[in-house]
């Protein structure tokens, strides 16, 4: 599925005459809410790491927007979406995380990023 997602998202750019790369990422959590500018680069949620101090709970709800996605759910119900959650980024990302805690437990999100470059003759 996510190779699915990878593939059309690069047929798009070959269409638009650019050729991409495709690269695994991450980006760690650890303030209430986060944006990130992606400018042409698009972001494939793939997957979610908590740290060991803090067990999946349910204490802790996600809230990820962009104008092509949304999902708001527990850290529990994100991580046991496996590898369906494949959500596809664009634009911009809001992550906004609340709990009841005092400060927010550092959480990773993985991602695979693709970026347009030039096609080189």
């Amino acid at each position: 599925m996510i190779s699915r997602i990878v593939q059309e998202e690069e047929e798009r750019w070959h269409r638009m005459g650019f050729d991409t790369v495709a690269t695994p990422m991450s980006i760690t959590v650890s303030e209430a809410l986060n944006v990130y500018q992606l400018g042409n680069e698009s972001y494939i949620l793939t997957g979610i790491r908590i740290g060991n101090n803090d067990l999946m709970s349910d204490d802790t709800e996600l809230e990820l927007i962009s104008p092509t996605e949304s999902v708001q759910c527990t850290q529990r119900e994100l991580s046991q979406f496996g590898t369906s959650i494949i959500k596809l980024f664009k634009n911009y990302l809001i992550i906004k995380t609340r709990t009841k805690h005092d400060n927010i437990p550092s959480y990773r999100l993985d991602f695979i990023k693709i970026t347009p470059i030039t096609q080189t003759k």
